[in-house]
């Protein structure tokens, strides 16, 4: 008995599907592998059209990369805002503030009109309520005002909040007076909301890092210590919305993480192109 033969229009199409699938892995280690290709061909005699092309498909997919994840790390800070900014799920049994304080808290925040749970969430984590508190860099009192923000709102003010508490006493006139250090911080933190139209997370990290900081992050990584802040400032909220916080915050560093190196990556690329480029156009001269 002989053996069947497969029919030959089954080899061709087998034979077809396995050339197809060697192409397409071709063309993807091809992709991949572009930069360093152009660079290769870059001084070679002869440039070869394929490479270019795979290194031009490589730009595109980064460039759908980066505007895709910039949309969607837009989408999760937006949902950041939402819980930051809904603080009255706030849970009040996590800070414990006397009543005289409260009630500065509150006459200052309603007046800027800034949620007053956020201000005793900010005085926690800045101070730990504790009204002579004074940092390593010189911020002073409940809210860690730094002397130049002092002056800035307290232009007439006799205090120049580089001191020590106590030494000088300047009365209600000092920056380390609870009243005018609440005031002065919640007035801070209000321009500092309205200078990112809205964004609290954002204005929460100039509060800490600074103004110049914050701006400069949008080409670089924040500091680590800003990160931990308002990880602080996330944990002060209600257990149901805490947990919640936590997890959009870390996911949306993760992402704008891998954002900024891809950013780095297009870069690059445009660099090797430019490169490629002007050895083409000096070789055709």
């Amino acid at each position: 008995m002989s053996a069947t033969n497969p029919a030959p229009g089954r080899i061709i199409k087998k034979a077809n599907y396995t050339k197809g699938k060697r192409n397409i892995l071709g063309w993807a280690l091809l992709i991949i592998c572009s930069p360093i290709l152009l660079l290769v061909d870059a001084v070679r005699p002869q440039g070869s059209k394929k490479i270019i092309y795979a290194n031009i498909w490589l730009m595109l997919i980064v460039f759908i990369l980066i505007a895709a994840l910039y949309f969607f790390t837009e989408t999760k800070a937006s949902q950041l805002e939402r819980l930051l900014g809904g603080y009255f799920s706030f849970s009040e049994a996590t800070i414990p503030v006397s009543s005289e304080i409260q009630e500065i808290i509150y006459e200052n925040a309603i007046i800027s009109n800034v949620s007053p749970q956020l201000v005793m969430a900010v005085i926690q984590v800045e101070s730990s309520f504790n009204p002579v508190a004074r940092s390593s860099k010189g911020a002073c009192g409940l809210m860690q005002i730094t002397p130049l923000v002092w002056k800035h709102y307290n232009p007439n003010s006799k205090c120049d909040g580089r001191h020590l508490p106590g030494s000088p006493d300047h009365g209600k006139d000092c920056i380390f007076n609870i009243e005018i250090n609440i005031a002065t911080g919640v007035r801070y933190l209000k321009d500092l909301i309205s200078y990112y139209q809205g964004e609290i997370g954002r204005a929460l990290e100039a509060y800490n890092a600074g103004l110049t900081n914050v701006d400069l992050e949008r080409i670089r990584p924040k500091y680590r210590e800003t990160r931990v802040y308002l990880q602080r400032i996330g944990r002060l909220l209600a257990p149901d919305s805490r947990e919640r916080f936590l997890e959009l915050y870390n996911f949306k560093m993760m992402c704008k993480t891998i954002f900024h190196w891809l950013l780095f990556l297009a870069l690059i690329l445009w660099a090797i192109l430019l490169f490629w480029v002007i050895k083409r156009l000096n070789k055709t001269s």
